[in-house]
């Protein structure tokens, strides 16, 4: 039996809770618009369907029934946590896979103060991750990016991006490193990716709470990109104090960042590789972050820095810069990634690091794959980028973009869809066939992740 204070106390109870909760219904709302207006076209039009997303699973198999419509057992809750309108600024000003041109003016749009909201509250989520992420597919894993900020706009206009009005309500996405350096917007890729992790881990706490992953790559790091070209851009798009502030602030961030990832169990995903140290995952899961370059650390090196092969444009500078390196600078060897893998029953290593002319590359019998994902890398690689979308199946899917031709005439004159076309053909004659490269196929184990 309730006493009538009781009863007066749950009354004002269920008044202040269907208070809040229309408040935070139209506050939802307001979120939802921001990120739909933020979009390059409606979700309708951008919404893509993988044939296994929630919506094809409402009514059981055989069945005539129609199901009854249902409100989704997780509400969508607005975060008071410092960087989310931040978050949702950033997001709104950079999320344009259809329509994103460089800015004519080289200014960045945040100031360091900024910077140092979103990168706390990225880091705030960064520190409480694993070293080693265990991920469920779908996956879409992307390799290097190098501040090609319009290939990533490419790729998500292409193959869906991360917004509730794309595809992020039923596949995660994995960033395999190499954000900064290079590339003309390393500012924008780094700040973007940063806002996705934080708002979705922050504001949009639906089915898959944390659906934006990234780990590090061997450019997250002061002592190089300061050489490669990350800390000019600050200063240059930000002025020199708040330029060298907000470097130093993404470096501090990207000593936390995890190191590798495992789809499945089955698919371990590193920036650069195992090379001649690591032998089981649990070496790379000890790893205690934060952690530096310089902390003397072998298994880092080798995962950071591990190269399949010795292709690269600036051999000299790379081998001058990482001298002190070179008993961890070498190159990967197919037993060794035989071994691994079978050691810890693994079926695939995805990882990133060097630049492949089809955007991937498979090695090792099929048992590794590089991924790179911008294109024509340094303006003179004249390579792919791609990405590998991970289904629920352990199936494979290799996804494509071209570089883009050169302007031969101006924007307004130039007849642009005949000039692509005409540049694709003959680029595609040029380039060899993918995948494979002429290596020969395994004649065992058919149902392993090295048959694509």
């Amino acid at each position: 039996m309730l006493t009538s204070m009781d009863k007066n106390s749950m009354e004002k109870l269920a008044e202040a809770s269907a208070a809040e909760a229309e408040a935070e219904a139209e506050a939802a709302s307001a979120v939802w618009q921001a990120v739909q207006a933020a979009s390059a076209s409606p979700a309708e039009e951008t919404y893509v369907s993988d044939g296994n997303s929630q919506a094809a699973e409402t009514t059981s198999e055989g069945s005539d029934i129609e199901a009854d419509v249902r409100l989704h057992p997780r509400a969508v809750v607005i975060a008071k946590e410092a960087g989310g309108n931040l978050g949702l600024m950033i997001i709104s000003n950079l999320l344009r896979p259809r329509n994103w041109k460089a800015p004519g003016n080289r200014r960045f749009f945040l100031d360091s103060y900024e910077v140092g909201e979103l990168c706390y509250a990225a880091e705030q989520i960064f520190m409480h991750e694993p070293t080693v992420l265990q991920l469920k597919a779908p996956v879409k894993v992307f390799g290097d990016l190098h501040g090609q900020f319009g290939d990533l706009m490419r790729l998500f206009d292409e193959y869906g991006f991360p917004s509730p009005a794309g595809d992020i309500t039923y596949i995660d996405y994995l960033f395999l490193g190499d954000y900064v350096d290079r590339g003309q917007q390393s500012l924008e890729t780094i700040t973007l990716l940063l806002a996705l992790k934080a708002m979705f881990h922050l504001q949009f706490q639906i089915e898959y709470p944390e659906n934006v992953h990234l780990i590090r790559g061997n450019h997250e790091a002061a002592d190089i990109n300061a050489l490669f070209g990350f800390r000019l851009e600050c200063i240059e798009r930000m002025g020199e104090n708040d330029g060298i502030w907000a470097w130093t602030r993404f470096n501090q961030l990207f000593n936390y960042l995890p190191l590798a990832a495992l789809i499945e169990k089955k698919i371990i995903c590193m920036h650069g590789g195992i090379g001649r140290s690591i032998h089981s995952v649990e070496q790379i899961e000890k790893l205690e972050r934060p952690i530096t370059m310089d902390a003397g650390s072998i298994i880092l090196m080798d995962l950071l820095c591990t190269q399949a092969s010795f292709i690269l444009n600036d051999v000299k500078l790379k081998f001058t810069f990482y001298m002190p390196l070179m008993t961890h600078f070498h190159q990967l060897q197919p037993d060794r990634v035989t071994d691994f893998c079978k050691k810890n029953k693994l079926q695939l290593i995805i990882r990133a690091h060097e630049c492949v002319m089809d955007g991937f590359e498979r090695f090792a019998q099929g048992q590794l794959i590089t991924l790179f994902s911008a294109t024509n890398y340094c303006g003179t690689a004249n390579n792919a980028g791609a990405i590998l979308v991970v289904g629920r199946g352990l199936v494979i899917v290799p996804k494509l973009i071209h570089p883009l031709p050169p302007p031969l005439q101006s924007p307004e004159t130039s007849p642009e869809r005949f000039v692509d076309d005409t540049w694709m053909q003959e680029l595609n004659i040029q380039r060899p066939p993918t995948p494979t490269r002429g290596r020969p196929q395994p004649d065992h184990d058919r149902n392993s992740l090295a048959y694509i």
